[in-house]
């Protein structure tokens, strides 16, 4: 499998760009067309048309100058309409989808701009947080896993593909639950098998007690620069009563944060 054509949603909001840097690394390394894509309420403001017109030019001129192949396409209207029907005419492979600093994944109304598209969008996503605007080219990328590693096939290709765009080093990191014995699942060893022989470099390590609050401690003593998430799927009763770690990773987190869908 690869990747032939990566959109990243561009607005006004200075995260947008740094997100954007990320899916142009990606598309640089695994040669694929990259789409800069923005959306417009008929509302919307001067302001905002500017600033997001700015950006378009700066990330348009980056890519570019990398001899990435770029398009800018920017339309009128609601982008949770728009934004699918656009990828499945233009036959794009992977989205990157910057959150808002208005929007919250794992949000108990599930209203916001990213879970229309995590219902509607075909191909594999990345939601991304972006707590640093400094830095965005990782040296070290933090993978949480528990016993089943779900998606194998995809979340290794795009795992392997973004480390190694960014000669970065992946730590696999698993979260054990009170009641399991402790010992390294097999399908993360076979997961860091599979990234070795792809060139990556891989560590693997592991820590009980709350989810979230481990995947944070992890990555602020290990000095990571990125965490890669999957997405739990989990339910709205559920999250009500156990909670949403990949929300609070998200929203916790001292670095940037992937959220990695495969398609359906």
């Amino acid at each position: 499998m690869s990747y032939r054509k990566i959109f990243s949603v561009v607005n006004e909001h200075t995260a947008s760009t740094v997100v954007v840097r990320y899916a142009i690394s990606l598309a640089l390394a695994v040669k694929a067309e990259l789409v800069l894509y923005a959306a417009h309420e008929k509302s919307c403001n001067e302001t905002i048309l500017r600033n997001t017109d700015r950006h378009l030019d700066h990330l348009a001129a980056v890519a570019s100058k990398l001899d990435v192949p770029v398009t800018r396409i920017s339309e009128i209207g609601n982008i949770s309409t728009l934004l699918p029907n656009r990828m499945q005419t233009e036959k794009g492979d992977l989205l990157f989808y910057p959150l808002t600093p208005y929007e919250r994944y794992g949000a108990t109304l599930q209203q916001n701009t990213v879970h229309h598209l995590l219902r509607t969008i075909g191909t594999d996503l990345v939601i991304m947080r972006a707590v640093s605007m400094a830095k965005p080219h990782p040296g070290n990328i933090l993978v949480p896993l528990g016993k089943v590693v779900s998606e194998k096939e995809r979340r290794l290709f795009f795992l392997s593909e973004l480390a190694r765009s960014f000669h970065a080093k992946v730590t696999l990191f698993h979260l054990y639950a009170e009641r399991d014995a402790e010992g390294i699942p097999d399908e993360i060893t076979r997961l860091r098998e599979q990234l070795q022989k792809q060139g990556v470099t891989v560590l693997v390590r592991s820590a009980r007690g709350d989810i979230g609050t481990s995947i944070t401690v992890e990555a602020i003593t290990r000095h990571n620069d990125l965490v890669v998430l999957g997405a739990t799927g989990r339910g709205i009763l559920r999250r009500l009563f156990s909670g949403n770690p990949a929300d609070d990773v998200m929203h916790r987190s001292p670095c940037n944060v992937m959220l990695f869908r495969a398609a359906p």
